[in-house]
């Protein structure tokens, strides 16, 4: 449920989120807030579910989501969704780790967040820079977790033309590169046609493909 201390101009905002996870509760504590978005620093306080005493508190230069009375802390979150934060097992060990909202530095200025993995021995949600950098430009928002294959997918664009996906297995904890897809429409020489090309990581070495086809007429 959230609980929002808001004046209806800007001003600064507190919320109580208590249905964002099964294991905790989470204070979020930023510097403006409107009647639809909030944004700028921001604190956010995790708690053990039910518990007064703060388990871990990050603070963040920046930040930037939309207040959503009905779903504040969305587990879901792309490139055209948008959520403060959510609890998510990005690294495959079982147990949920922690995205945080940095601000709108993501390609095409979308949410961006900082991914912490929970670290077992230490009992805390520790800050992950390889995560982290799959959830900045030029990607397109935070990655997407293919559970069944056990593969990070992600996506980012260079205006109409050029597309890119890419894939990551989870080594050591730290993300890998294993798969690797542009689609290249700008056509150069005008012959109307798209390069495709497909890059896999096959026993420790990259197999690149290229494909030319014609450009699909709308």
């Amino acid at each position: 449920m959230l609980a929002l201390l808001c004046a209806p101009a800007f001003a600064q905002g507190k919320f109580t989120v208590k249905d964002g996870s099964k294991n905790y509760d989470v204070r979020v504590e930023v510097a403006d807030c409107d009647a639809e978005r909030c944004e700028g620093p921001v604190t956010f306080t995790l708690f053990r579910k039910g518990q007064t005493n703060p388990l871990q508190t990050f603070k963040l230069a920046d930040s930037s989501f939309l207040i959503d009375e009905k779903q504040p802390a969305s587990p879901v979150m792309a490139y055209e969704k948008q959520s403060a934060f959510t609890f998510e097992d990005y690294n495959f060990d079982g147990i949920p780790d922690l995205a945080l909202c940095d601000g709108n530095y993501s390609g095409y200025g979308g949410q961006s967040f900082q991914v912490y993995l929970f670290a077992p021995q230490r009992r805390l949600f520790v800050l992950s820079p390889g995560f982290t950098r799959l959830a900045q430009s030029p990607y397109l928002g935070i990655f997407q977790v293919d559970r069944k294959r056990r593969v990070l997918a992600n996506f980012s664009k260079s205006g109409c033309c050029l597309h890119q996906w890419e894939e990551y297995a989870v080594v050591n904890n730290r993300p890998r590169k294993i798969y690797e897809k542009t689609e290249d429409a700008t056509d150069p020489l005008g012959k109307q046609q798209v390069k495709t090309t497909i890059k896999r990581l096959v026993n420790g070495r990259w197999q690149t493909k290229v494909l030319i086809t014609p450009k699909r007429r709308d």
